[in-house]
């Protein structure tokens, strides 16, 4: 068996997603995905990955990786590099199963466990308006997701206090472009500011107690003084964990985050490949370990941190807030790993275009995830989704 033939599929409607496809002489289909400067990862995949891998054996995904891993280490990996990379590693995943004729998480050892408990990340898609409701009526939304048995969510209600007073968060799922002012790392919190921040959480309380855990998503937008001040007014609150407050780099200032504050810290779906997450498990700089399966390295990179994060008696919680494949990715490796502790998943999303997108859909019922049982990944792009007026089709072979 060889690879064929190597496309990249990108939407105008969901102009960050980039779908990848590897076709084998033996008629089987690799799916991966990643998210971000899909022009650029396209780039690198017919021009520095295609070369690479048509003709080879899509079965020896690790010498792929690391070929591809040094040919881009050469000059920086750290980027629209690894998305390809991590896209192109799934895809391969996605074809081992199939030859296989079992699911990935198989080919990984085996399942640990019978599904993974989901929390709601409370984006907005379509009907579903989480956005809004978690900043105007969090004690309402908490109650609604626990009447779907989600007992777990994630919310932002600082960052409109990161970037300039004049700028409301923008609805960015749909642009590339977004106001430069948004990503002002925030260099001051008022009182008032505070208070602000602290009202959806104070509502989330107030209307169902501790049964419902809130994780706090900061999105790097903040210094480390006013980073120290948001998570010791959280305190009180017992928030399920504080996430990526800092940038990742240093990571230094990251373990100063945890020691001065008991909130629990997570980090990061920005850090790349093992090498970057071993410095945070090093320097004990995180309590949970957020790897993004599209960006650090795909599914053999995602393996590995597991494990070196399960060394240092670390959970793992893979980040989604992207595209379907990465979810199912990501599901490969919650049924495999014994320190995965939940899944991301936004239900505006798979209830919303992932259905137009792939078949079969996820199924979340309970909180929970169930994991995929047919060969491969479990899912596949559905046919008319080459056929869209607006798909661009990029092929090499």
């Amino acid at each position: 068996m060889r690879i064929t033939r190597i496309e990249t599929i990108r939407l105008a409607e969901h102009p960050r997603t980039l779908w990848v496809q590897i076709h084998t002489s033996d008629g089987l289909v690799g799916l991966g995905e990643t998210y971000y400067v899909p022009s650029a990862v396209a780039g690198v995949i017919h021009d520095v990955a295609a070369p690479v891998l048509l003709g080879e054996d899509p079965l020896e995904i690790e010498r792929h990786w690391h070929d591809l891993f040094h040919i881009t280490n050469y000059y920086g990996y750290a980027g629209a590099e690894m998305r390809a990379i991590s896209a192109l590693d799934i895809a391969l995943w996605d074809i081992a199963g199939q030859a296989a004729g079992q699911p990935i998480y198989n080919l990984l050892g085996g399942r640990v466990r019978d599904r993974i408990k989901t929390y709601n990340t409370c984006a907005t898609y379509g009907a579903i308006d989480d956005y809004t409701a978690f900043l105007e009526r969090a004690g309402e939304l908490a109650e609604d997701l626990l009447g779907e048995g989600i007992s777990t969510m994630k919310i932002w209600p600082f960052d409109q206090f990161a970037s300039s007073p004049r700028l409301a968060a923008p609805d960015t799922r749909n642009s590339l472009h977004v106001p430069r002012d948004y990503y002002t790392v925030g260099q001051h919190l008022t009182p008032d500011q505070l208070r602000r921040g602290l009202e959806p959480v104070k509502k989330i309380r107030d209307a169902v107690g501790d049964r419902i855990e809130i994780a706090i998503e900061l999105h790097s937008r903040w210094n480390l003084p006013s980073a120290i001040q948001i998570a010791r007014a959280l305190e009180p609150y017992d928030v399920f964990w504080f996430e990526d407050a800092l940038t990742p780099d240093p990571v230094d200032d990251l373990a100063r985050l945890v020691q001065e504050t008991r909130v629990p810290i997570c980090a990061s779906e920005r850090l790349f490949t093992r090498y970057a997450f071993r410095q945070v498990l090093e320097r004990r700089a995180a309590h949970i370990i957020m790897p993004d399966i599209i960006w650090t390295g795909g599914i053999s990179e995602g393996k590995k941190i597991a494990a070196m994060a399960e060394a240092y008696h670390l959970p793992i919680a893979p980040h989604d807030c992207t595209g379907p494949v990465n979810v199912f990715a990501c599901l490969h490796l919650c049924a495999s790993c014994p320190n995965a502790m939940i899944m991301e998943s936004v239900r505006a999303f798979y209830r919303g275009y992932y259905a137009e997108i792939v078949e079969p859909n996820l199924e979340v019922r309970d909180g929970h995830i169930s994991f995929p049982t047919a060969p491969g990944l479990g899912t596949r792009l559905r046919p008319e989704v080459l056929a869209r007026s607006d798909a661009r089709v990029q092929t090499s072979e």
